[in-house]
């Protein structure tokens, strides 16, 4: 049986190795809850919660060029602004020839959680899902607005795109237009 051909999300002709901030979203499989709950518009991490929240905490101590600023981790999904810096060669003692793709420092996170989600009992068939969201940060206005959004996404939760009860409750169309002007409004 052939292997079924996934339309990429990525921008197709650019180089996702070029410094700058990118704003990532990567979610569950099947957007199931897996990682605390938002109560009183704060979000409470449950074990597993926690192990995601460290795996990207730890994302800059396994690259020379990277870092994470603004980040959350919500019931199904996670958000994340990721720092890609020029490499100088100041801090290594060899200047690395390959430079880092932003697809591979997601793809390991998303490997290096589930490595640790796995190992709770109940949780040995974690998934994300296949794709994740990315966005490149153009300008300080578009930073500014993607970084509240992510403070305040779970003050928000109960009309977020993302939450299962509130998508049940909306047409596909209604989503898909939330989302695009939700997108076009936060990095203007």
């Amino acid at each position: 049986m052939p292997f079924k051909k996934y339309k990429s999300l990525r921008l197709k002709d650019y180089d996702y190795t070029l410094p700058g901030a990118y704003f990532i979203t990567i979610c569950v499989k099947d957007r199931k809850c897996l990682f605390g709950n938002v109560s009183g518009g704060v979000m409470i991490l449950n074990a597993v919660g926690k192990i995601v929240q460290n795996e990207m905490i730890n994302i800059a101590t396994h690259y020379q060029n990277i870092e994470v600023g603004e980040n959350i981790v919500m019931p199904n999904h996670v958000h994340m602004v990721v720092y890609i810096y020029e490499l100088t060669g100041v801090r290594q003692v060899v200047t690395p020839t390959k430079r880092i793709r932003l697809q591979d420092v997601v793809g390991s996170y998303k490997s290096g959680a589930s490595r640790e989600i796995r190992k709770i009992k109940g949780c040995e068939n974690f998934r994300w899902q296949r794709y994740y969201h990315d966005h490149r940060i153009r300008n300080d206005k578009a930073l500014v607005n993607i970084s509240q959004y992510i403070r305040l996404n779970p003050v928000n939760w109960a009309e977020d795109i993302e939450n299962e009860l509130y998508v049940m409750g909306i047409t596909q169309k209604e989503r898909t237009d939330k989302a695009k002007k939700f997108y076009k409004n936060l990095t203007k």
